[in-house]
Order: C-alpha cells, then sequence, then structure tokens
C-alpha cells in the first residue's frame, strides 16, 4: 500500500511516518518543499521523498495532509484534484470545518475523506489508549479498514462530525489553552517569581503550573492558529471574560454568598454530566504521579540513568548524582554535572535509553564464535543471548560452518553483538561467554 505524507518534514508528519514504518507493510512517500530535510529522511529511513506534492498524491492509495492548521485547506485544494477514484484523503488538522470543506469541494467523487485529529502530540511514546477522532466526510471502503487499524494498534477511536468535532474542541484546546495563556499572562505582568512561589505550593499549583508552561513553551503559532480558526473559540471567550467578570464584582463586592453559589452551581453541572469521582481520581492520580516519579529517581541516584529533558528534547546520560524538591542533577558521561528541572525530565525506559545512547555515542560490536552439535539450532542460540542482554542490544548470526577444523558432529556459529559504545565492552563479553558455556558450547 502506498501513502504519502504531505507535510512529512513537520514534527508530526515525521511521527506519522516513523509510526507506520514501524508498523510495516507500506510504500511510504514524504512530500515537502524542505529538500534537505527530505532527503535526509529519505536516506536515513528509507522512504521515499518527493517535492512536488501533486506527484505524490496521483500515485498513492493514501494521502495524509499534516501540515499547519492556516495551510491545511491549501493544501488540500493542491492535491484533492490529483488524486485517482479510490484512493483515500485524509487531514490531521486540529480545527475541521474548513480543512472539511476544502476536501468536499476538490476531491473527485471517487476519492474517499475521512478527517482525523490525534488528540496527542509527536513527543507521545506510548500510543496505547490515546485518543484519535475520525470525521467520516465521504466514505466506502476505507474506513473500516481505518479503525480497524487504529484500534488494533491500541488506540482509543472517537467517531463525530466536524460542527461537534469544532464545538468540543472550542472547549478542551480553545478554554484550557485561553485559560492557560491567560495565566500566565497575569504572572508575567505581575511579575511573579515562580521559584519562589513554588516553595508555598500546593498540590493543585503544583500540578497546574506545568500545564500553564507546557502551552506557554511550546510552538506560539500553533496555539494563536487554533484560537483564530475554530469558529466556536470566539464564544468560548467571551463567556470565559463574562464569568470572570462576575466572579470579580462579587469579589469586589465581599459578597462571599455569592462565590460560593457560582462554585456550588458550576459544581452542580460538573457532577450532573460527569461522574465527580472520576474527575477527584484523576485529579489525585495526577498529584500521586508527580509524587511517584520523583521516588523512582530517588532510587536510582548514584546509578547510571538516561533523562529527556521534555521542553528541549535533549537526551541527558550519566550518573544520577541528586534530586531535590525542584532539580535533578546528573553526570554526563564527559564528566560535566548538569542541573536540570525535576518537572521537565523524563526517565526513558531501557529500550529508549539504548536507542538514545547508540545514537548519542554510535555503535561498537563484538564477535563471537562458539561450536555446538549440529542439531542444535543457531538460531536459538541468538534468542538466548537476546533475551539476557539488556534490551535493544542488536544480536545478529553471521556465519555457520561445518568442515575439517570442527569436529565431528559439530557446528561453528559466529555471532556478533551491537551495541552503544558507552558500554564496557569488557563486561558485555564475559556476560556473553557466559551465556554461550552455560548453552553447552566451547568457544573458539
Amino acid at each position: 500500500m502506498r501513502i504519502t505524507v504531505v507535510g512529512g518534514c513537520g514534527s508530526m508528519g515525521k511521527w506519522i511516518v516513523n509510526y507506520l514504518l514501524e508498523a510495516g507493510g507500506f510504500q511510504i512517500t514524504v512530500a515537502d518543499p524542505d529538500e534537505i530535510e527530505g532527503s535526509r529522511l529519505a536516506r536515513t529511513t528509507g522512504v521515499n521523498y518527493e517535492k512536488d506534492n501533486k506527484k505524490a498524491a496521483a500515485e498513492s492509495d493514501i494521502v495524509i495532509v499534516s501540515v499547519p492548521v492556516e495551510n491545511t485547506p491549501q493544501v488540500i485544494a493542491e492535491v484533492a484534484p490529483c488524486m485517482r477514484d479510490g484512493a483515500l484523503l485524509m487531514d490531521v488538522a486540529s480545527v475541521k470545518t474548513e480543512a472539511v470543506s476544502a476536501m468536499v469541494k476538490h476531491a473527485p467523487p471517487g476519492v474517499e475523506l475521512i478527517s482525523v485529529h490525534p488528540m496527542f502530540g509527536p513527543r507521545i511514546r506510548d500510543v496505547k489508549g490515546q485518543v484519535v477522532i475520525l470525521i467520516p466526510v465521504r466514505t466506502g471502503k476505507w474506513l473500516s479498514l481505518v479503525k480497524s487499524f487504529l484500534e488494533d494498534k491500541g488506540f482509543e477511536v472517537v467517531e463525530t462530525s466536524v460542527e461537534n468535532h469544532d464545538r468540543m474542541m472550542s472547549i478542551v484546546q480553545g478554554l484550557t489553552h485561553f485559560t492557560s495563556m491567560v495565566f500566565a499572562g497575569v504572572v508575567r505582568e505581575m511579575n511573579v517569581d515562580l521559584k519562589q512561589s513554588r516553595r508555598f505550593s500546593s498540590p493543585v499549583y503544583n500540578a497546574f503550573l506545568p500545564i500553564v508552561y507546557r502551552v506557554i513553551c511550546q510552538n506560539p503559532e500553533l496555539y494563536a492558529q487554533l484560537q483564530v480558526h475554530n469558529p466556536h473559540v470566539l464564544k468560548v471567550q467571551e463567556e470565559f471574560i463574562t464569568q470572570a467578570v462576575n466572579l470579580y464584582v462579587e469579589t469586589k463586592a465581599k459578597n462571599v454568598r455569592g462565590i460560593v453559589e457560582h462554585v456550588a452551581s458550576s459544581c452542580r453541572h460538573f457532577a450532573s454530566t460527569e461522574s465527580s469521582t472520576t474527575l477527584l481520581s484523576i485529579s489525585d492520580r495526577m498529584v500521586s504521579t508527580m509524587q511517584s516519579e520523583k521516588n523512582i529517581l530517588e532510587k536510582l541516584v548514584g546509578r547510571k540513568v538516561c533523562l529527556e529533558n521534555v521542553q528541549t528534547g535533549r537526551i541527558h546520560v550519566g550518573v544520577l548524582r541528586s534530586i531535590s524538591a525542584n532539580t535533578v542533577e546528573i553526570e554526563e558521561s564527559r564528566k560535566k554535572t548538569v542541573s536540570l528541572n525535576l518537572f521537565n525530565v523524563m526517565l526513558l525506559d531501557e529500550k529508549a535509553t539504548m536507542e538514545a545512547r547508540r545514537s548519542l555515542f554510535g555503535e561498537a560490536s563484538l564477535d563471537f564464535s562458539v561450536t555446538l552439535p549440529v542439531e542444535f539450532e543457531h538460531e536459538f542460540c541468538r534468542e538466548i543471548l537476546e533475551r539476557f542482554m539488556p534490551e535493544a542490544f542488536r544480536i545478529e548470526v553471521l556465519e555457520t560452518y561445518v568442515g575439517e577444523q570442527i569436529p565431528k558432529g559439530f557446528k561453528s556459529v559466529t555471532l556478533r553483538v551491537y551495541f552503544p559504545m558507552d558500554e564496557d565492552p569488557k563486561e558485555i563479553r564475559v556476560k556473553a561467554e557466559s551465556l554461550l558455556k552455560r548453552l553447552g558450547g566451547r568457544l573458539r
């Protein structure tokens, strides 16, 4: 199946490309005006690169448009007329009204249309349980195939209409982002020292502050476009201002009863549309998760770890030296100690750690030759090494040999172990040789 990702050099586009590569079974083309990055992706991942969006779309079974919100209708208008009958056109924009209108207007009648909204960003590592919104626009065979693919991979799929999607997003994204931007603006204008404020913080403040920062520290253009292009957001903002003014008036009048009634009325609405137990459990879990992650890191002090700064994307590998209420200190392999914000770091799992270390330090390898009985399955030997070596070590069988130098009834098996270059090769050799001997092999 041929899939083109238009905008495949962007952050979300790259995530889609990499995910499809991991899923396997697809011939992927990246269409993007960035020739340098497109060529690099083709060279490093094996995808095809095509600068011409129209040409790439004409040759594909599925075209996924992954470009900024404000450009989505224009790009759809460019590629849709080039698509052949029976193909599928999709977009992943966060606002749907204009994108879907462009699909219906410009796509030939034989092209199926599905609008998709992944409710997560490209930093996500585990897709299990992540929400993907599907909007069937003009469908036939493709809707069930797309839905089954996503559900089989562990996504939670929600089907809806264009109108309902944008109305819900005006709250889920529009109101949330607007609230965060207003909060941040107040903090800025009142010149609040956040580090000092956190010394006085409650669990709610500690949970809320990173959410605000997550909004304002990322792409401001994206958040601005979500506010501007969603047709329902302006009404939401007007209601926000109305509610803020009403609370201000009650506070200025020292009307405690009025404020209590305002809050109680909102609480009644929340309880009537969602389980109060569920919402309280979620908030409790958020607070406890932050403490749990800190507890995990505290147990790793003195050990080698791999931390990702979720704001910058930078990977730090080294010995964890100390943890305080707000910071983590890690001594990197070049003997430089770095201090990181505790709430900006994420501990990578073993597989992700190995991949990061291989990328940072490069890869080395060791070869092992061992004699085994002829009937011994050499692939099983590889599997045993792989199972007991650190995850993400790569192990392959280089060759098997039966000949004059090998005792009768035996064969020689040569295996190669690939590992990050910051690993100690002596330790790897000792462990691998021990495992091979326990299998009954004789090292050559």
